[in-house]
């Protein structure tokens, strides 16, 4: 069980802008579409939709390391995963000021007659400004 408990995986973590994460991990947590599901070493080959929210990697030596990350696919296969997101930041790289307004202006937005168009699109920008709020206010200290 020991043993188990240490077996690892490969993961990239890539946003749009760039590398979060390459290396070796034990566990991987991601928000998908019906919740948290979370993957270990030699889980079966999947492809999935990431949601905005946490994602949460414990390392190989067993350090946890949580970020926020926006839209994305996440392929695992061959005791390999790789998590394709829009954007990935940690608590200290997310501006809580800039987040707030980005979802007043989502939420202005959305009171406005528009398009089915730019509903999906202001309902996906409210979904991760609020995804970025609730992480910046978390306390993992």
């Amino acid at each position: 069980m020991a043993d188990n408990a240490k077996a690892t995986f490969g993961l990239r973590v890539i946003a749009s802008d760039k590398t979060f994460f390459s290396d070796r991990a034990r566990s991987l947590t991601v928000q998908t579409l019906d919740g948290q599901q979370q993957f270990l070493a030699h889980h079966a080959q999947i492809i999935l939709a990431v949601d905005p929210g946490e994602l949460r990697i414990v390392d190989a030596e067993g350090k946890l390391i949580r970020v926020v990350a926006g839209f994305g696919t996440m392929i695992f296969a061959n005791n390999r995963a790789t998590v394709l997101v829009d954007t990935c930041e940690t608590q200290e790289e997310l501006d809580e000021r800039r987040a707030a307004e980005a979802l007043e202006r989502a939420k202005e937005r959305m009171r406005q007659k528009q398009s089915l168009r730019e509903y999906m699109l202001n309902k996906t920008a409210m979904a991760r400004a609020m995804s970025r709020l609730q992480f910046k206010g978390k306390n993992y200290r």
